[in-house]
């Protein structure tokens, strides 16, 4: 009986670890896949992605809700040619997920091309078996 138990218990912490890998993918791909949309301009790809109730902070404290941050995007006030992310830590918390990273980039905004070096924080949610950005601030060290 007490191996029966023991094994139940270790069953359920190895499918505890597995559902959390399976998230920390999922919120992976769904952060590779805002950033591939953001350099193609892709507005269906950015919304799916996002949360309707987006908060989205610039480093110059700007603050975009959805429609904006995909607007200015997509009418070309802002294009990313470059988006590069290291040091990257994801810690889950049930439903949600935050994300913190390096952001290194290569922008034009106003005909300007400038590069972007930043830190920033993302907050995901899981809604309906998918990630959504809910917010995300970037700040300069």
């Amino acid at each position: 009986m007490k191996r029966i138990i023991c094994l139940a218990l270790l069953s359920l912490a190895c499918m505890s670890a597995i559902a959390e890998t399976a998230d920390e993918a999922g919120v992976s791909a769904a952060v590779q896949r805002l950033n591939a949309a953001m350099l193609a301009g892709n507005a269906d790809e950015m919304k799916a992605v996002t949360s309707e109730a987006l908060s989205y902070g610039h480093s110059n404290g700007a603050v975009q809700d959805q429609t904006v941050f995909i607007q200015t995007i997509v009418s070309g006030g802002t294009r990313y040619r470059r988006i590069d992310l290291s040091n990257t830590k994801t810690t889950l918390a049930g439903e949600d997920a935050i994300v913190r990273d390096h952001f290194s980039g290569t922008v034009e905004s106003g005909g300007k091309v400038g590069e972007v070096e930043l830190e920033q924080l993302m907050v995901w949610q899981k809604r309906d078996g998918v990630w959504k950005l809910l917010a995300r601030q970037g700040y300069k060290h």
